[in-house]
């Protein structure tokens, strides 16, 4: 009977915890608006000639791969052009920046998407390439298969054109940053920061380690230490906390494990915003929340302050003036003005349309350059079958992977059924990981159902989050472990495969039990060993040539090598030979 007994309970927790799985898929799949992707309608839009409908998608990203996922069917020839051959999975990139996370997880390969687009009957292929121009009245993209004068012209014949290209980093002129800053919006810009990371912590722990001392307390080069651990990031909105975020998380577990006390506590790390408070699309409240868990963790922020000019080492922060300012109050910030020895700035600060949308917005004749107007179908005004969405469209709703994902949803659906929809935006709420399992949420809840969940969660009520004026009655607030967990979950979910999904968990527990990645990426080969020009006689005179290549000794069991005489590699060799005799 114990046995039987036994048996039942398995069974019946094995239903409880099936149920449980299918129950969250479920849910998820309806929060996401998913279902037609495995209940996809029975018809689909066709030509009246009986042909595919011809469907070109200028875009990887989430816009352009979200439209491909619901208009792909029997009935479509799509065609995907973008120089970018993979997905990348933006929310990420703060976390490969210092090697919580790795590339290969935050990317996803733009052929592995299509086959599973593929498995709809239709007809989906990717080109490598830039979109160079649009014939709006031949209907033709012209694109280039690489950049400069190696690459091939290609013309593209559409139906339907869906322009999702995204934007690019924004610079608003200021003087040095494309020369001598950092970026955080592609991979490669990843890499080119992680790289810079862990080359300035070599350098600085060589110095510190190997540096001339001029007495027993100073290194004299403590200037050049400060400035190699210096991280300045421009732009407080989500993307510029949470690398800040990192950056605080990496010092504190990785550098001191690593390189040790004395250097983690040397390293510098300063938010910079132009803006009086940072996260302008969060509540008041809740951006102080964060304001306060940065300053804990040792970051500097500095608000109504705004990066001037930026140099190979050093940047010029002073006092931030409205556009409107006077000759006067420009004057006086300009004599505010300090200069700051860096080893790395980050720019986050802001983006702007790609030069394809700058282009064909002239071609329309607006006046508008930041996007390509739209209508309520987010089809592009003055245009026949033209869609615009995400950061290359003039929709109305601010620039964020959560809209162009929507948005391409909604294209994707209404060229998919042959019949143009007005969209309607359904916000769900905003996340920022605060690190040290810390984060903070602004999400969408209606108060009046029977049950909420952000109750049970212990949520402040709408008016307890936005203060006494009651503006967004529809949202609550969640802060600490909660808002780190439902970050984390949420942004795992979303990844577009179970590969991905495993990559990232394994990286997640990598990072806790073992520590982040800390290999440097190869940006570029150079030699090991770079002798100067002088070496023979510098060595004649009884000196020495480092080893590495480098001012720095990386390894103090390596310190020199020194020139051999002729007649003593002689004495080697005899020395060899006689040793091998016996």
């Amino acid at each position: 009977m114990n046995f039987f007994r036994k048996q039942r309970r398995g069974v019946t927790a094995a239903a409880a915890l099936a149920t449980t799985g299918i129950g969250s898929w479920a849910t998820f799949i309806t929060y996401a608006d998913d279902w037609d992707d495995y209940f996809p309608p029975s018809s689909s839009a066709t030509k009246q000639d009986g042909k595919k409908e011809r469907v070109v998608i200028l875009g990887s990203g989430w816009g352009g791969l979200n439209a491909l996922r619901k208009c792909a069917g029997p009935n479509k020839d799509v065609v995907i052009v973008s120089p970018r051959p993979h997905f990348l999975y933006t929310p990420l990139l703060a976390g490969t920046a210092v090697g919580t996370v790795t590339l290969r997880s935050a990317c996803e390969p733009i052929r592995r998407l299509i086959t599973s687009a593929g498995g709809k009957e239709s007809s989906v292929t990717y080109i490598r390439a830039d979109a160079r121009d649009v014939d709006l009245l031949n209907k033709r993209v012209l694109a280039t298969t690489a950049a400069g004068d190696d690459g091939m012209e290609l013309e593209l014949a559409y139906d339907k054109l869906i322009v999702a290209v995204g934007s690019e980093v924004n610079t608003f002129g200021t003087p040095g940053v494309k020369e001598h800053g950092l970026f955080l919006k592609e991979a490669e810009d990843s890499s080119r920061l992680h790289a810079k990371l862990l080359s300035n912590l070599e350098r600085a722990a060589g110095l510190m380690r190997h540096g001339d001392f001029d007495d027993r307390t100073k290194n004299k080069y403590d200037d050049e230490i400060d400035r190699l651990l210096k991280i300045v990031v421009v732009g407080a909105g989500p993307t510029g906390v949470e690398l800040s975020a990192e950056l605080a998380d990496f010092r504190s577990k990785d550098v001191v494990r690593l390189f040790g006390e004395e250097v983690a506590a040397r390293i510098r790390i300063v938010l910079v915003e132009a803006m009086p408070r940072i996260l302008g699309p969060f509540d008041a409240d809740l951006a102080q929340v964060a304001v306060h868990h940065l300053i804990e963790r040792g970051v500097e922020v500095r608000t109504g302050t705004a990066v001037t000019k930026v140099e190979e080492r050093c940047a010029i922060l002073q006092p931030s003036t409205p556009r409107n300012a006077t000759a006067e109050q420009k004057e006086r910030a300009k004599s505010l003005a300090e200069t700051h020895d860096i080893g790395a700035l980050v720019w986050t600060a802001g983006v702007k349309a790609r030069p394809l949308v700058t282009e064909l917005a002239k071609s329309l004749g607006q006046t508008d350059l930041r996007g390509l107007n739209v209508d309520s179908s987010l089809r592009v005004k003055g245009t026949d079958g033209v869609y615009a969405i995400g950061d290359a469209a003039l929709s109305g709703y601010a620039p964020t992977a959560q809209v162009a994902e929507n948005e391409g949803k909604h294209v994707g659906r209404c060229i998919r059924d042959g019949v143009d929809k007005p969209f309607v935006y359904g916000h769900k709420g905003s996340l920022v990981n605060l690190g040290e399992g810390n984060g903070i949420a602004q999400l969408v809840a209606p108060n009046n159902s029977a049950l909420n969940i952000w109750d049970a969660l212990g949520a402040p009520t709408a008016s307890e989050t936005v203060g006494p004026n009651r503006e967004k009655l529809d949202e609550v607030a969640v802060t600490g472990p909660i808002a780190w967990t439902l970050w984390r979950s949420l942004y795992w979910t979303k990844l577009l495969s179970n590969q991905s999904r495993i990559g990232l968990s394994m990286d997640w527990l990598k990072a806790m039990f073992s520590g982040r990645n800390v290999i440097e990426p190869v940006l570029k080969r150079q030699d090991t060993l770079v002798l100067p020009a002088n070496w023979k006689a510098e060595v004649a005179g009884g000196g020495s040539v480092e080893s590495f290549g480098t001012p720095l000794q990386r390894n103090s069991t390596v310190r020199s090598w020194r020139h051999v005489p002729a007649d003593e590699k002689e004495k080697e060799k005899e020395k060899k030979k006689r040793f091998w005799l016996f």
